[in-house]
Formats: C-alpha cells, sequence, structure tokens
C-alpha cells in the first residue's frame, strides 16, 4: 500500500489491493482508512493468540531444540505484531493497545487510547525479542531472521528521533524531547550499522548508483 504508484504496486483502482484506500479517487480520498485500522488490529490479535498459545508450550519444551523453534515462532509473532503497531501509531498516534487474545468486541470497547510513548516502548520490546530469539538467516523464504528485526527497530528508532527533533504538531498529547531524538537517532544508527556489517547481505549491484534499462524490467 504504502509503495503508492511504484513499479510494484497499483492501489485500488486495478482491484489489485488487499485493502481498498481509495487514495486515487479526489472525491473521496483516503476515505477508507478504517479498514486498514481494522485490518491492523486483527492482525494484532491473531500475533497475540500465537504469543499467548505458544507461550504455554515454552515450559514443556522436551529439547534444547525444541525451545529454540518455539521461541523463533514466538519472535516471527512478535516482530509481526511490532510491525502492526508501528503502523498504527504512525498513522494515528495514541492508540489502544492490548497484548493479549481478545475473544470479544466487547472486550476492546472501553480500551482507552495508550500514550504514543507507552505503545513506543511495548513495539521496542517485540522487536528486541525477536532479534534475540530469530535465526541469523530465515530458515526459508517468507520466514523472518534477525536482520529483519534489527531494519525494523532501527526504523522505529529513526521514526522516534525524527518525532521528538521535529515536533508532531497534529498530535497535541506529544511533546517532543530533544535528548530523546538524539538517543533514538544513535540506537538506529546502530541497528542499521548491524544490518549492513553483520550478517554479509550484499545491496543491489553492490550498491552503485546508475541508470536501470527498461523502466518495468526491475
Amino acid at each position: 500500500h504504502y509503495d503508492g504508484f511504484g513499479e510494484f504496486i497499483r492501489m485500488y483502482n486495478t482491484g489489485a489491493a488487499p485493502i481498498s484506500f481509495t487514495t486515487n479517487n479526489p472525491s473521496n480520498y483516503g476515505g477508507n482508512l478504517d479498514v486498514v485500522w481494522t485490518a491492523l488490529y486483527g492482525g494484532v490479535n491473531r500475533t497475540n493468540y500465537v504469543i499467548d498459545n505458544v507461550g504455554k508450550m515454552l515450559p514443556n519444551a522436551k529439547t534444547e531444540e525444541s525451545l529454540k523453534k518455539l521461541e523463533t515462532i514466538v519472535g516471527e509473532a512478535r516482530l509481526l505484531r511490532g510491525m502492526c503497531y508501528f503502523r498504527l501509531i504512525s498513522m494515528y498516534g495514541d492508540i489502544p493497545y492490548f497484548g493479549k487474545i481478545i475473544y470479544d468486541n466487547s472486550e476492546v470497547e472501553s480500551i482507552s487510547r495508550t500514550p504514543l510513548a507507552q505503545v513506543k516502548d511495548s513495539i521496542l520490546a517485540d522487536f528486541t525479542y525477536a532479534i534475540e530469539k530469530l535465526p541469523d538467516k530465515a530458515v526459508e523464504v517468507g520466514r523472518a531472521g534477525k536482520p529483519a528485526a534489527l531494519a525494523f527497530r532501527g526504523k522505529l528508532n529513526l521514526y522516534w528521533a525524527c518525532w521528538n527533533n521535529f515536533g508532531w504538531p497534529e498530535l497535541e498529547t506529544f511533546t517532543p524531547s530533544p535528548s530523546e531524538a538524539i538517543s533514538a537517532y544513535t540506537a538506529a544508527a546502530a541497528d542499521f550499522k548491524r544490518v549492513i556489517n553483520d550478517f554479509g547481505l550484499k545491496l543491489f549491484r553492490n550498491g552503485e548508483p546508475g541508470e536501470w534499462g527498461t523502466m518495468g524490467n526491475a
């Protein structure tokens, strides 16, 4: 969705997007963003289901290998939950936060919005757990490895640094802090440096700039 009119996604008009933002329709700009709210919280609830239930299995793991596999599953789920909440706070600021399975809508109707900084700390905790438990390299295509979790923690710290450095005037409950900005910039740089240097990852054409043939053939 957030690639917009890029090479790989055409949103809404072609019907290719899983969730319609209606961002391409000038008469109803962003009119369906409520479905994004719903879908992201659906992701939160599904990851909570995995985290809670696999967490019950951890004490009964018979071998070290079994324990590591279970912790990897929890790490992937916490990475995904953090990604959902990261998108939510970047779009809506203060949001309702819950870290357990919700079985009925009535359980969340009375939850008030949690302050942005508190949700950010919970996301950081999810990403940090994922960094600690995920393998250096994903076990198969479509699964997560440690560099992915590091990159997301770095990105969250970078956003947090920018919000504190430049302010967020639309969010009345947020007070920027220059010291928070410096700490977060430093933390983001450290995480990104690890992604770049510690896992043998290669950039496309080693990061060299230049033309790329015929557009559309990337």
